[in-house]
């Protein structure tokens, strides 16, 4: 757990010292960009330690562990969405490789969380798509 905790307080302290940097001299969606970030950050470190604290296959199963991985996922597609919205018309992708793969990850990070969402609806729906 140390080594998860430094970790994320690395990308913590990186990310708000990113936004006292830059919030004199950029748009309104990078600041957006970043403070998603820092909060899916945190949300992922609070639901560890949720998990960790004391580990149980019934706390891994409750709804409130369910809502916050929904929740996670969907700020972490807001993130991304953002992020590729400002980034294509941008002046940064000198190459239209880096078009080609902005698309690739957004689509793959898509189709991942609607994957996700399916998983866990026919789950709490108590629907099985293979019945015995």
């Amino acid at each position: 757990m140390a080594s998860i905790t430094l970790a994320l307080s690395a990308v913590i302290v990186r990310l708000v010292w990113e936004v006292t940097f830059i919030t004199a001299i950029t748009a309104l969606g990078t600041i957006v960009i970043i403070v998603l970030s820092i909060l899916v950050t945190l949300s992922i470190y609070a639901l560890l330690l949720y998990l960790i604290i004391k580990p149980s296959l019934k706390k891994l199963k409750s709804l409130p562990v369910a809502i916050s991985v929904t929740v996670i996922a969907t700020g972490v597609l807001i993130d991304g969405i953002i992020h590729f919205v400002r980034f294509v018309p941008s002046p940064e992708t000198v190459s239209p490789l880096g078009v080609i793969i902005a698309t690739l990850l957004l689509t793959a990070g898509i189709s991942a969380y609607l994957l996700a969402l399916w998983f866990q609806l026919t789950y709490w729906l108590g629907l099985n798509p293979h019945p015995q």
